[in-house]
């Protein structure tokens, strides 16, 4: 998150989503929603395991005026731009040893996550992030060392976790964008896909249809933009529109580039 204005003694941050978040020295409050106390229990769960890149709960994990209460992870994002080739595996790194600490995660009895189109995608085996878009890595001289933003966390198939990440960290955008922000070709930054799976261990067998995973996501991302703007005829909603738009056309650039993709990523 990155610094835009104050309010009081609190430090706006950019990159909340839809809820206001604040800094106050090195404590990040987050407006408290149905799901936070279980995001909290998780985070407590990962410090335990000594998973470091997500932040830590403060105190009871709330204020007096119900927010969460996390600990500022240092660093900045680098956010609409490429990362380098040597940041995929660690990012995929990071997502195994996520997964393997949340593993041990007791889920509680009354436990609620926050609806996500993604669960619904594939056998929900792990707990994880499930936002992992470079605006939610934090990094120091262009590595990856943090994750932020934990409110969508929760059950999620681990392909699906990793085609969301290998989607949004590779840019596998449109050439819009891919010239906009000086993006490599097709292969190479299928290349980068190949080094998120290879830092998270994921075996040579288990790419075989990756490839068409990540368009499904894609465009399921897609109409979900569309439902949660409530996108209708009679409204204007240019923002919604954008958004819903670089996803539509990063879903046809994937199909329109699958084979060199997948001679990349599946072989």
């Amino acid at each position: 998150m990155t610094k835009t204005s104050k309010t009081d003694d609190e430090v706006v941050l950019a990159g909340g989503g839809r809820s206001l978040v604040t800094r106050r020295g090195d404590v990040v409050f987050r407006q408290g929603a149905p799901w936070s106390k279980t995001v909290l229990a998780l985070l407590r769960h990962l410090e335990e395991c000594g998973f470091a890149e997500a932040p830590r709960v403060i105190g009871t994990g709330f204020d007096a005026a119900g927010r969460e209460m996390l600990s500022f992870i240092e660093g900045a994002s680098i956010h609409p731009g490429p990362w380098d080739d040597a940041a995929l595996p660690v990012i995929g790194d990071t997502l195994r040893r996520l997964h393997d600490a949340a593993a041990s995660f007791t889920i509680p009895e009354d436990a609620v996550w926050r609806p996500w189109f993604g669960r619904t995608i594939g056998q929900p085996s792990v707990i994880g992030h499930c936002d992992t878009g470079a605006w939610n890595i934090m990094a120091e001289d262009r590595r990856p060392v943090g994750l932020i933003d934990w409110e969508v966390a929760g059950p999620v198939d681990p392909l699906v976790e990793l085609a969301q990440a290998a989607w949004l960290n590779a840019l596998l955008f449109d050439d819009d964008i891919a010239e906009r922000q000086g993006l490599g070709s097709p292969e190479a930054r299928a290349r980068q896909v190949s080094m998120l799976l290879d830092g998270y261990g994921l075996a040579k067998a288990k790419r075989q249809g990756f490839v068409g995973l990540m368009i499904d996501f894609v465009v399921l991302n897609a109409a979900n933009e569309a439902i949660e703007c409530a996108v209708s005829p009679d409204m204007p909603a240019a923002d919604a529109i954008a958004a819903i738009t670089w996803r539509t056309r990063s879903a046809g650039w994937l199909v329109r580039h699958r084979a060199a993709l997948e001679q990349v990523i599946e072989r």
